[in-house]
């Protein structure tokens, strides 16, 4: 089943979609969220965060529109939400002892991080699709030009290109946001 099928089965509520939404995609959202609060909380709370997001998956599916973003993209969306909201309820006044503690404030620098994270993704988002899609397979996910040609259907030669101007794009915006 292609990701559209897949979007359309889960907008439409058929059974199983959600299974196989969740078969297909729970790797991929279990390693943003472990990355986002894995080392701040327990393992129980990063697997409840997961299911947080493929409960929303399906409780919003049918607002969905494949033409703004693939399933994919939006599970990220929503993984990377979910465990900033985690972190977000994690107060330091819940902590009960001193490795507690430190772990609560190391969850302030953690947020920081994450907002700067927020940021960079959506600055990559202005470089428009596929742009930004082919930025994320490379620099962030750690693909080759050579798979996101597979993937994409895009000329190998032409990824390179997209890459550098993307590069040069996103240098000039962070220089002129620096500059303010």
């Amino acid at each position: 089943m292609t990701e559209e099928g897949l979007l359309n089965s889960l907008k439409k509520h058929r059974p199983g979609s959600l299974e196989r939404a969740i078969e297909i995609y729970t790797p991929y959202v279990s390693v943003i969220v472990y990355n986002i609060i894995g080392a701040a909380m327990t393992k129980e709370d990063v697997e409840e965060a997961v299911s947080d997001v493929f409960i929303a998956l399906w409780r919003s599916a049918h607002r969905l529109d494949g033409k703004k973003g693939t399933l994919r993209s939006y599970l990220g969306a929503a993984a990377r939400s979910c465990a900033v909201k985690k972190l977000r309820e994690l107060r330091p006044h819940d902590c009960l002892d001193d490795n507690t503690a430190d772990m609560c404030r190391g969850t302030a620098r953690e947020i920081e991080e994450r907002e700067e994270y927020e940021t960079l993704i959506s600055l990559i988002k202005t470089l428009g699709e596929p742009d930004s899609e082919i930025f994320l397979r490379h620099y962030w996910y750690g693909e080759s030009t050579a798979q996101i040609a597979a993937v994409t259907g895009v000329n190998r030669s032409t990824i390179t290109t997209k890459l550098q101007r993307g590069r040069s794009k996103l240098k000039a915006i962070i220089e002129k946001e620096v500059r303010r």
